[in-house]
């Protein structure tokens, strides 16, 4: 049996990954967003009074600071690889590393299910399996560690961004299917990360491969439409602000969402940027509603329901409420959903199905 069985968003935005307890029917889930720094770890021994603490990993070779503690520590050398070649990079595979060790895994093998966007997905699947699988073991440690851990990949399983979150409807926490008709007909998953936005069209819970290549708009996502927007008009109110990143604004949106406090603060200054993202966030909106919903979907006619997942799903989703009605799925209404976050729920089906997998008897 594989040690472990695990389900990585690896996303340019941000990394959303579980793992499967040892009871099966629960996970560890683990959040950071994708960005790093190259650090150095060094400490003056003056105490945590006097000096700031922060986490580091050691990865290839070299130490770096990763995720919310970057911008904490250094707005030098920021680190991101966004667009359609990172799929299967070095970054890449030490983002899922790394979200893997915070999550337990210290040796043997791992059964890892990761995702790609729809329109990059043939492509993209076959470098990440190809990489992940002939890369040498995994080889990390992080601050704290006295041992390097290292593991393999026993499996590689790669889904397009979007069926991971329409597993979760159809698939329960054991890995169960489940006999309901939510998937009946004709549904339609957008999928709003920081680079893409994918809509993907299923039928009787498939997907059609052939319709692959016209499912992601690049640069269709937060990145673009809220997170640079928002720090342009940021940066004008104060030179003092100069030096925030989209980071900053990045964390500031998350943290508004959980706790409704949206303030960013910079050289004793705040400023708090709802407004900012609730503009944009309808602006948003209307961009998807104008070039995908209707522009593709014709106003979803004829489609059964519409699946909303990601990081930018909480920010349009009662805007689409209002426009197009019960056509989109409301998750808080079904009993494997209405505890799940949008931007979980790709990560959370991947490890239902690998899960479903293995009960079955397929455990690669």
């Amino acid at each position: 049996m594989t040690d472990y069985i695990a389900s990585v968003d690896a996303g340019n935005g941000g990394v959303n990954a579980v793992i499967a307890t040892k009871n099966k029917s629960g996970y560890k889930a683990y959040y950071e967003p994708s960005v790093r720094a190259a650090a150095t770890g060094d400490s003056l021994g003056l105490g945590p009074n006097w000096e700031m603490e922060y986490t580091y990993v050691d990865w290839n070779g070299h130490r770096y600071v990763t995720g919310d503690s970057v911008t904490k520590i250094t707005k030098r050398g920021l680190e991101r690889h966004i667009g359609s070649n990172r799929y299967g990079n070095e970054f890449h595979q030490m983002l899922v590393a790394k979200a893997l060790a915070e999550l337990g895994v210290k040796a043997g093998e791992v059964d890892l299910t990761l995702f790609a966007p729809p329109g990059l997905f043939v492509e993209a699947r076959s470098a990440m399996i190809e990489r992940f699988l002939t890369d040498p073991p995994v080889s990390i440690k992080l601050k704290g560690d006295k041992e390097t851990r290292e593991w393999s990949y026993k499996s590689i399983t790669v889904w397009p961004e979007g069926i991971g979150a329409a597993a979760c409807f159809v698939i329960d926490k054991n890995g169960t299917y489940l006999n309901n008709d939510i998937l009946s007909g004709d549904t339609v998953i957008l999928d709003a990360g920081a680079h893409t936005l994918d809509a993907l069209k299923m039928v009787d819970g498939n997907f059609n491969p052939e319709g692959l290549e016209h499912a992601t708009w690049e640069a269709g996502g937060v990145d673009v439409h809220l997170r640079q927007p928002i720090l342009r008009a940021v940066k004008k109110q104060s030179a003092d602000f100069t030096n925030l990143t989209v980071d900053d604004v990045d964390r500031g949106i998350r943290a508004g969402l959980v706790s409704g406090d949206y303030t960013l603060r910079a050289a004793g200054l705040e400023v708090d940027i709802e407004p900012l993202v609730k503009k944009y966030a309808e602006r948003y909106a209307e961009w998807t509603a104008n070039n995908i919903c209707d522009g593709v979907f014709d106003g979803f006619k004829g489609i059964k329901s519409v699946i909303l997942v990601g990081g930018g799903a909480v920010l349009v989703e009662d805007y689409l409420k209002e426009w197009y009605g019960d056509k989109i799925l409301d998750r808080k209404k079904h009993a494997e959903t209405k505890k799940l976050h949008p931007v979980d729920m790709n990560a959370i089906g991947g490890l239902r199905f690998a899960q479903m997998r293995q009960k079955q008897g397929n455990p690669t």
